[in-house]
């Protein structure tokens, strides 16, 4: 359900958080706060800084400037380190011996190298009594009988391997049946695995043994047991994901951040109710143990290849903040007027006029910004904001109307910038019932939208059409969706292909049966541009006969009456293109049911495909492969009308502002303010007033 963080929407939390006024206890800031300050002007309030819920704009700005995610990315959009500074994958296998002095002797030949080839790379071994433990680095499938292939079968065990599953935790109800078992003394060794498995090694009379078993958990099936006989085994093997935190951030109230602080958030985000459902994008972990404060290990019950990208998209919040109340409404509430996080900047005071003053953070864990504050206001008319421009007061403006137009006429005074496109704005599909069902009819339809005539740029928003189904630049992807082109002729026989043909009496596209082509778009009532779109396409299609119906809900009657239950012809949304290649709860028919987050109902062989392969794919050629493929496949199916992408504009004073880097031997780079594949949001941190930094001082301290 992680469709729900990208999808631009307002949850119960939001609206309760909206209609608490947020700046009751606020003070006016001092005139020179702001003088010290680089100051943006802003049109809207800074909204809720939480890093759970959706953001745009000044308020994403602000709370990116507040929290650091677990890892980022680079220059290239691939992977770094960040809070995560390292992180190792390991295959453990267990290996039961057939004596200690057999043990022993295998332990010998690995540490020797003797049993280590082909590529194996033994992390650590441990040894205790006949039982061997050896970590081997990666996740190469069938590493364990590689290794096995190498060992004496002399020195190997000899036992049935019986697993036993349950639904929830496990330990209660066996060790209760080991205490009245009468052929317990057959099990040699056993391992649970994690809360709700356990592996029992077992020699002897095994039918006695197994058959004792089953009746005793045929008399618990309220438990939901399964036992399975895995076969003659003398090993067990288990994935790892070791994760090292950085051990020298802090929060903003000086409390370090350790490992306590991602488990706890990740057993908040992924627990059923949780205010951001992330559960689904970590169907691969079966557990998280911490080893000290800034390690821990991750025992994992699949091995895809996008695992980091899960990681990228958890957020972390201060768990000492929450240990009481955990993340009811009323905590994060409190926790968004003034939160607490570990970026480079933190926010010290809200305004009366709904802006925001921050200021840098001192025990930031890597090179602090020049600039110590940085200024959210909200000026009362367009004349002080001019006067605050000519008189240097204002380095940074979120433009509206007035402001740009006057910028037209005085060209050299300000520089617009447009960011990379974050968002897309498309027509969902229900692909189950009425004349949509009808793929003719979506690609008539699509052929039949201008999108010239439809897009257009605000004073704080570019629109541009689609391109791909992923963030524009990143590595997996260098193909461009095909989508299909504005062609009236071809839209018009699309529909008559379709057994929609124009009745020229009515005006109207009518099937054999005399019923007309149809349909109920419905949009977001709060979200104008949203209502703007929609009228546009609903115009276009009805010079082709096409009868739509606009509809206007709040969006929380949208989330609970048309999308949770699929009770809709389509629907006008909005989602961030995130920076992961997973795609799979999105697309896969798996996910097409009451709640899936396939809300459109696709059911497609060539989707599902693509979807499950580019999970678990690691060669970066087949990974290009799958991503044109599945693009290709969306664009013929149009599960969804891919309407545009849109990215965030803002002015800036001219040649006002650079930015300043701290190269990895100290010395600062002052480079010209641009953007990069990953937006303006990876350099805003490090925006500084020319004003601000005296050119013969940035150098190494």
């Amino acid at each position: 359900m992680f469709w729900l963080r990208s999808l631009l929407y307002a949850t119960p939390l939001a609206l309760a958080f909206a209609g608490t006024w947020l700046f009751q206890r606020v003070s006016e800031l001092q005139a020179s706060s702001d003088k010290l300050a680089l100051v943006t002007a802003i049109r809207e309030p800074v909204g809720f800084l939480n890093p759970l819920f959706p953001q745009s704009g000044v308020t994403r700005e602000v709370s990116d400037l507040l929290f650091e995610p677990l890892l980022v990315r680079d220059d290239d959009l691939k992977l770094r380190p960040n809070l995560i500074n390292k992180w190792r994958f390991q295959t453990v296998v267990v290996i039961r011996c057939a004596s200690e002095e057999a043990a022993g002797e295998s332990e010998a030949m690995i540490r020797s190298g003797e049993y280590l080839e082909d590529g194996l790379r033994a992390v650590a071994i441990d040894r205790q009594g006949t039982v061997l433990t050896i970590a081997l680095e990666g996740f190469e499938s069938g590493i364990d009988q590689k290794l096995l292939s190498n060992f004496d079968p002399e020195n190997l065990g000899d036992y049935l391997l019986v697993r036993l599953q349950m639904k929830h935790s496990i330990r209660e109800s066996f060790e209760t049946f080991l205490q009245t078992s009468v052929e317990k003394g057959q099990i040699k060794m056993l391992e649970y695995r994690g809360d709700t498995g356990v592996d029992l090694f077992v020699r002897g009379d095994t039918d006695l043994f197994l058959r004792e078993l089953e009746l005793y958990y045929e008399s618990n099936m309220s438990l939901s047991p399964e036992i399975e006989l895995a076969g003659e085994r003398c090993h067990t093997m288990s994935h790892e994901m070791l994760v090292e935190l950085r051990g020298d951030v802090v929060w903003h109230d000086g409390t370090p951040f350790t490992t306590k602080d991602l488990i706890f958030s990740y057993q908040e985000l992924t627990r059923s109710g949780s205010p951001l459902p992330l559960g689904d994008s970590f169907w691969f972990v079966e557990s998280l143990e911490a080893m000290d404060s800034s390690r821990l290990v991750v025992r994992c019950r699949d091995t895809p290849a996008i695992m980091l990208e899960s990681w990228e998209k958890l957020p972390v919040l201060p768990s000492h903040l929450f240990e009481e109340s955990g993340l009811s409404n009323e905590a994060l509430t409190s926790f968004s007027e003034y939160p607490v996080g570990n970026g480079p900047y933190r926010l010290i005071e809200r305004r009366r006029d709904g802006g925001a003053l921050l200021e840098r953070n001192d025990g930031y864990y890597r090179a602090l910004p020049v600039e110590q504050y940085l200024s959210y206001k909200k000026f009362g008319s367009l004349e002080a904001t001019l006067l605050a421009l000519r008189s240097g007061q204002i380095d940074a403006i979120v433009p509206e109307e007035r402001f740009s137009d006057w910028a037209e006429r005085n060209p050299g005074t300000i520089r617009q910038i447009r960011g990379m496109p974050r968002f897309q704005h498309f027509i969902a599909w229900n692909l189950d019932e009425g004349p949509i069902a009808n793929q003719e009819v979506r690609a008539g339809l699509a052929q039949a939208v201008n999108l010239e005539q439809l897009l257009r740029d605000t004073t704080t928003e570019f629109e541009q059409p689609v391109t791909s189904l992923f963030y524009s630049g990143v590595p997996y992807c260098d193909a461009e969706m095909p989508l299909p082109l504005f062609t009236p002729r071809g839209a018009e026989n699309r529909l008559d292909e379709a057994g929609y043909e124009m009745d020229e009496a009515s005006g109207m596209r009518l099937s054999e049966s005399g019923e007309p082509l149809e349909f109920v778009l419905t949009v977001n009532e709060e979200n104008p541009e949203h209502i703007r779109l929609a009228n546009g396409v609903a115009e276009q299609w009805a010079a082709l006969g096409v009868t739509v119906k606009v509809e206007r809900l709040p969006w929380a009657r949208i989330l609970s009456e048309r999308l949770s239950t699929r009770d809709f012809d389509g629907v006008l949304l909005s989602w961030e293109l995130p920076f992961e290649r997973d795609r799979f709860t999105t697309w896969h028919s798996s996910e097409a049911g009451e709640g899936g987050a396939n809300f459109c109902g696709l059911k497609n062989d060539v989707v599902d495909s693509c979807v499950e392969e580019l999970r678990y794919e690691r060669e970066e050629e087949k990974v290009l492969e799958l991503t044109e493929r599945l693009q290709r496949e969306i664009a013929r199916v149009q599960p969804c009308l891919f309407l545009c992408d849109s990215g965030r504009i803002i002015s800036v004073r001219k040649d006002g502002i650079v930015v300043v880097r701290t190269g990895v031997g100290g010395e600062r780079n002052v480079v010209p303010l641009g953007i990069g594949k990953s937006g303006l949001e990876s350099s805003r941190p490090w925006w500084v007033r020319k004003e601000a930094i005296n050119q013969e001082k940035v150098s190494p301290e």
